[in-house]
């Protein structure tokens, strides 16, 4: 996922995995914030050439909003099927 000028490039990215799958969502920016997964609690900072990367195992079903926490920001959106 890249946010440029405060937007994803693109438009919102949408992403659909199964329960039990491991999912790696890297996530470029031109601007320092906190890329934040609701519902799993993963928080992890992004800055300009320096990339995030929220590894995880989808273990919650449901649809989770990916944001740039300080500027309140869904850049993506994680749904997770049983």
């Amino acid at each position: 996922i890249t946010v440029r000028g405060g937007a994803p490039v693109g438009g919102i990215a949408r992403a659909s995995v199964e329960q039990g799958e491991r999912v790696r969502i890297v996530v470029r920016a031109d601007v320092a914030d906190h890329v934040h997964l609701h519902g799993y609690d993963i928080m992890r900072d992004v800055a300009p050439g320096a990339p995030a990367q929220l590894v995880f195992t989808a273990t919650l079903t449901g649809a989770f909003e990916v944001e740039l926490e300080d500027s309140g920001l869904q850049i993506a959106e994680v749904a997770v099927s049983p």
